[in-house]
This record gives structure tokens, sequence and C-alpha cells, in this order.
């Protein structure tokens, strides 16, 4: 086999793998979580079950952190399956602790790489601990060190090796929570803050009738593909002067037919924001043999003034190839499904479930003359700052075929 070949047999592995991982098969097989005790002597012990920590999901980062300040340490779970996040609170009843909180002057402030050494006034014992950046797949436990005692009640003595190798010892520390900071020789003690009081909740399912706004973070090129309209003439979307709404939606469906209605009384609002409507029903996907009467019926009945027709099944797989390039996980086909596009039919932002006609056409008026940073700054569902710049749209254009 020829590197070529080889590389490209690569890249469609991954293509391919990606696939299924988008659509929702676990990258490694669902295994459960695992919690091993430490035996000694190279011996590990499984306590998942007891533990509380063997839930099914397909985990990825762990940090671990005393969350509620309670002297116990606690985990955050970030997993790939939902939940995607997960707190495990420590509720154990648990011997003394010491937490220190280094802080560099001659070094990086946070102290990372600094190793403490914990040693015990009356007893042969030591505990030995380094700050680190970076613990864990793809994580960040916290920078406090945390030193168990066990039956442990005397004085402490710790001795820091800062980086660069300057070490300097700190006496008089005894259970709680302190403040070491380079070249004073003290550990400042903290006193304790108010402990956080945590409440356990039960995990629910959303209910089946949630609806989602998606704001895209660039001007993404619509698939190009044909509808019959009520006529069972061939039409297909062209760009024009006018923004376009297209709706997906059913005649045997409750929430479809709420919005069908809602569109008609709200004309006069569509043609003052020049916004255009086609209304594409899935009812026609299974072929000749579908039958169309609920959506005619419904239709009628509402006497609907945009334009409509019906999608086949080539039309609707490239739906879900549209959407299945947009996000990490291919969302299951459902209606009603709206899609706000530009005059050059590049789509602006997606809708599932109930369309709130004021959000779409505020979303309408924000995003239309918006730049591809001001887009891009929409996009995200909470405050925050980007630290990259919005993708070219060139490269969107690459990414997105005309027509595909």
């Amino acid at each position: 086999m020829s590197p070529s070949e080889s590389i490209k047999n690569y890249s469609k592995g991954w293509s391919e793998l990606m696939t299924l991982v988008r659509n929702g098969y676990s990258w490694s097989g669902g295994e459960r979580n695992r919690f091993f005790l430490n035996g000694g002597e190279g011996r590990f012990h499984e306590m998942s079950h007891l533990s509380g920590l063997d839930q099914i999901e397909d985990g990825r980062g762990l940090a671990i952190v005393d969350w509620d300040q309670d002297g116990l340490l606690d985990l955050w779970y970030r997993n790939r399956t939902a939940p995607r996040l997960r707190l495990m609170h420590n509720q154990r009843r648990s011997h003394p602790s010491v937490a220190l909180r280094l802080e560099g002057t001659k070094c990086n402030r946070d102290a990372i790489g600094a190793v403490v050494e914990m040693k015990s006034s009356s007893a042969d014992e030591h505990w030995v601990q380094s700050v680190r950046a970076g613990d864990l797949f793809l994580s960040q436990s916290s920078k406090w060190l945390h030193f168990g005692l066990g039956t442990n009640k005397s004085e402490l003595t710790a001795k820091v090796l800062w980086p660069g190798g300057h070490e300097e010892v700190f006496t008089g520390i005894r259970p709680g929570r302190y403040h070491i900071k380079q070249g004073t020789g003290k550990a400042r003690p903290i006193g304790e803050r108010q402990k956080i009081t945590l409440k356990d909740q039960e995990l629910t399912l959303p209910s089946s009738n949630s609806s989602a706004r998606v704001i895209l973070p660039g001007r993404v090129p619509f698939p190009i593909f044909g509808y019959r309209d009520q006529s069972a003439k061939r039409k297909t979307i062209t760009p024009g002067a006018r923004a376009t709404l297209v709706v997906l939606w059913s005649g045997n469906c409750v929430r479809c037919k709420e919005g069908i209605k809602n569109f008609a009384k709200n004309t006069e609002a569509f043609r003052l924001n020049n916004l255009n409507i086609v209304a594409l029903s899935t009812d026609g996907v299974e072929g000749p043999t579908a039958d169309l009467s609920a959506a005619y019926d419904l239709i009628e009945k509402t006497k609907f003034p945009f334009s409509w027709g019906f999608i086949d099944q080539a039309a609707a797989q490239k739906l879900h190839h549209f959407q299945e390039k947009l996000f990490d996980r291919t969302p299951a086909p459902s209606v009603p499904l709206a899609i706000l596009l530009d005059q050059n039919l590049r789509a602006l932002a997606i809708y599932r479930g109930e369309n709130d006609i004021p959000t779409i056409l505020s979303d309408l008026q924000t995003t239309l003359g918006s730049t591809a940073v001001q887009l891009y700054h929409l996009a995200p569902p909470l405050r925050g700052t980007w630290f990259t710049n919005p993708l070219p749209q060139r490269d969107i254009d690459r990414l997105f075929p005309a027509g595909q």
C-alpha cells in the first residue's frame, strides 16, 4: 500500500469513527466509572459500588477539590455523555486535615512546581505533595494542597522546596487552612469560610416540549434541495432580496399545528420585517404511500398565506447532514424545526421545538446586519470573551460546499 493510500485510509477511518461518536456511540465502549483504593504493596482494591462512583457514563476529565470547604475532597466529573458535568459530594466523616495555598514571590505566583513535605513533631510521619498545573486527563484540580492527617493531632512543620531550588520551613501548623507565601517564613491561618450547603438533586430528562435556540457563529451555506409545492410542482429555495425562514413541520404534530397557526396569524409582522416563510412538511418523506391529508387540512384550516410544500427522503437526508456538520453530536430528526437564512441562503440561526415568533424576529434584526465578529460574539449562550478570531467566510464556505 502506498503512503498516499495509507493516509487516505487513516483519514477515512477517523471520519467514520467521528460519525459514530456524533450519533451517540461510546468512544470507549460504555465502560462504567471505576474507583480503586490503594491497599499498599502495589495492590489496589475496587471500591466502585461502595463509594457510589460507578455511574454508567463515558467519563473524560476529573478534578479534585474541597468544593464546599468542609475539609473533605470532592470530585467534579466531566463526561462526554449526559450528565456532562457531575459533582460528587464527599459526605464521609473523616479525620482532620490541613490545606495549604502557596504563593510565589520569586518564582511563579501560583508556585507551580513547588514540593511540600509535611512532618509531624510527635511521630515519624511525613506527607509529600507538589503543586501542579494540569493533572489527570484534560483536567486541572484545585491548587490547594490537601493533607489528610489520620489520627495525628500534633503540631506540624511544612518544608517547601520552591521552584528554583530555594527551601523554606514553616512551623506551627495545625488542622485547618493556611496561606504559605514565599519569603515570609510564616504560615498564615485562613479563617473558616462559611461552608457551602449542597443539596442532592435528582436528574430529570428535559420535557418533550423543550425548545432550543442556536445562533450560529458564522454564516453557514444552506444546502440546496428541491421540494414539491401544493400543486406537486418541483421548486427550490432561491436567494433574493429578503431573508427566509425555512420551517419543517408535520400535520400530525401538535406543536407543529400551533406553530403553523401562529405563523398565519402574524403575516403582517413577517411582511414588515421583510421575512419570507417557506413551510416544508415532512409528511411526504415516506414516499408515494404517505398520507398527506393532515398537512393539507391544517393549511386549509389556518388559511396559511406563505409558500409551503413537501420534502422527500433525499432532502431530509441533506438537512440531517447539514446539522451533522454543525454540531458535535447529531440531533435526532424532529419537528418543528426552523432555520433562519439571510438573502444569500446562509444560515444564521436554528430553532428546535416551539417557534417563538418575537424571538425569531428579534434575531433577524440582530444577526442580519451583523459583521462576522459581531455574529461570532452573539453565538455563545453565556457571556464571555473569545480568545480566538472567527473563521473566515471562505473557510466556512469550504466546509459547507454550495448545494451540499
